[in-house]
């Protein structure tokens, strides 16, 4: 349980996993935006630096935040390329404020009191979403940074006033940070969940329709070699309906595509139209005719009865339309095979 808080703000691993690309996402407009404010803002603290009393003391520190500010803008717009530069990048932030309030409260101004690095505990805390342990990680390693600077460069009282703010906006800084990722991260496992929901159909427990136009596009992005399409027509829903309910055809529409998500294990399963499915299959190491088989003996058993037709192109090889429609076509002639035979079948009774 404690784990579970410090690691994934009380959500489940499988759950942050699955929002974890909306998290880089996030922390990298949070790096762009955070270190454009923070540019802009030491900006006009350094043309003041030159003009206003008092502050031409902080002038090199003023150019340390602006310089770095910048290269962390710069490398902001490269991230959102590269996910790897995201956390790298958050953790070179932290160290570029935090010590920027440090050398502002302890170095260059020790005979005053501290209120830069007091609103840096805060604002750091509550900037990035991160693990709990990592915002405590983070907070304690630079409030004791700074206390002991401050340690060493002021005196009393201003030291005593210091080191009080430093452990009570530490101690805020912490619980807001926590409390804040916790309520965001949150928000972002309840629009996947929702997103979710709104992709599968609720009958069959596969993908829908939905999804189905909303993948389309991206599933050749999934495989290296080879991308399979297979599609799929219940044969006699209609009749079944007529004759023994709907309920009857529900439970044959949801055994058909239990029986496809489990031959085809690794693939994707959507429910295109009220009997039809269709199964997009990556990179297949199996023969795709020997799982096509093995699914219609598997609904065949059962007392079902399916159409199916299968098209199988080479990467960058292919439109996933014309996959799409060969599958389709091949369906459509293995449907009408299937009534032949009905009627050939029903001819030679009737003679």
């Amino acid at each position: 349980m404690l784990k579970r808080l410090l690691f994934y703000a009380g959500a489940d691993r499988s759950s942050i996993k699955r929002i974890r690309p909306k998290i880089r996402k996030a922390n990298c407009t949070m790096v762009c935006v955070l270190s454009a404010t923070a540019a802009l803002l030491i900006g006009i603290a350094l043309r003041k630096s030159f003009s206003a009393p008092g502050l031409e003391q902080n002038r090199m520190v003023y150019i340390f935040g602006l310089v770095l500010s910048i290269l962390i803008l710069s490398l902001s717009f490269v991230a959102r390329k590269h996910d790897w530069m995201v956390i790298p990048l958050m953790l070179l932030a932290d160290a570029v404020y935090y010590s920027y309030g440090i050398f502002i409260g302890a170095f260059t101004d020790p005979g005053g009191k501290t209120v830069t690095f007091m609103v840096i505990l805060i604002l750091m805390s509550i900037t990035f979403i991160k693990p709990p342990i990592n915002i405590i990680s983070a907070t304690v390693f630079y409030d004791v940074a700074f206390i002991i600077c401050c340690t060493i460069n002021k005196t009393d009282p201003i030291l005593s006033v210091d080191l009080t703010d430093a452990a009570i906006f530490g101690v805020l800084g912490m619980v807001s940070g926590i409390m804040i990722n916790r309520m965001k991260i949150r928000g972002y496992i309840s629009e996947e969940q929702l997103k979710e929901i709104s992709r599968i159909d609720q009958l069959t427990d596969v993908r829908n329709r939905n999804a189905y136009e909303f993948d389309l596009l991206s599933i050749p992005e999934k495989c290296k070699k080879t991308l399979a399409c297979v599609y799929i027509d219940v044969n006699g829903l209609h009749e079944l309906n007529n004759s023994k309910g709907h309920e009857a055809g529900d439970e044959m529409l949801k055994f058909v595509a239990k029986q496809a998500k489990r031959t085809f294990a690794e693939g994707y399963v959507y429910r295109i139209g009220g009997d039809e499915f269709v199964v997009f299959a990556p990179d297949m190491t199996d023969d795709v005719e020997q799982l096509v088989n093995v699914l219609t003996e598997g609904i065949e058993k059962r007392g079902y009865h399916v159409a199916i037709g299968y098209a199988t192109a080479r990467f960058r090889h292919y439109l996933i339309e014309d996959l799409v429609k060969t599958a389709e076509l091949r369906m459509f002639q293995d449907k009408n095979k299937f009534y032949k035979d009905i009627a050939a079948r029903e001819a030679r009774g009737g003679h």
